[in-house]
């Protein structure tokens, strides 16, 4: 039913067949992606999950990218979300989610990655500013955002999407405080789908490039275990 080539080395590459579509939220629709989403045991040990995984479903709403200038940029909804969630392992801040947004057809999921694209490189940018607070102290906060492609995940000549958000936000004063993020999103359109592979951590600023490719090969397995 599904024909899945794997490119050699480092680079994964995945020609596919499409999975079934669904017009509309129903038992079928929820029974297959609940039986597609990639299970704990085949996540990375490196990235530091527990066990667990939550699992829920939805009729599509909003497909929120980013905020720009005081605005949120959103690209088309499709007709279902599919979400798996991950926790971290004690100790560990941060975590991961795998959405399958789910669209009437092909042709809507192709123009929504079209629309992506777009969308992603109007969200690259710096913004920062800094406050005083009541009490005199100030709070400076920074946020970077870098977007681009990753052809090591490729579907049928298509390379995936990213969009990295750096974070911190420095509190002066006698109980001043410093916090730091990291969120990196991996956005990979298949068939009828765009699968949103997303970790975030809340620990450091900037994900070493051996997690960030961990979070690849996940992006990468999430859709193998769609149309597996």
């Amino acid at each position: 039913m599904k024909k899945i080539a794997l490119a050699a080395a480092a680079a994964f590459t995945i020609t596919a067949v499409a999975a079934p579509a669904a017009q509309a939220y129903d038992t079928e629709a929820f029974s297959y992606a609940a039986g597609h989403m990639l299970q704990e045991k085949d996540i990375p040990a490196s990235i530091g999950l527990n066990d667990t995984m939550n699992f829920n479903a939805s009729t599509a709403g909003e497909f929120y990218i980013c905020r720009k200038d005081e605005k949120d940029l959103m690209i088309p909804a499709g007709v279902n979300t599919f979400n798996a969630s991950y926790d971290s392992k004690k100790g560990v801040e941060g975590g991961l989610s795998i959405a399958v947004n789910q669209y009437a057809s092909s042709t809507s999921a192709i123009k929504a990655h079209g629309k992506l694209k777009k969308v992603l490189k109007t969200c690259a940018g710096s913004s920062g500013d800094t406050q005083t607070l009541d009490d005199g102290t100030t709070d400076t906060w920074a946020r970077l955002i870098t977007t681009g492609t990753v052809p090591a995940v490729t579907i049928t000549g298509v390379p995936s999407l990213f969009l990295n958000a750096n974070y911190t936000d420095v509190a002066a004063g006698p109980e001043g405080s410093a916090y730091s993020s990291d969120q990196y999103y991996v956005y990979t359109l298949v068939d009828d789908v765009i699968i949103t592979t997303t970790y975030y951590t809340g620990s450091e600023l900037n994900l070493p490039a051996k997690k960030r490719k961990a979070i690849n090969q996940v992006a990468f397995d999430a859709v193998t275990a769609w149309l597996g």
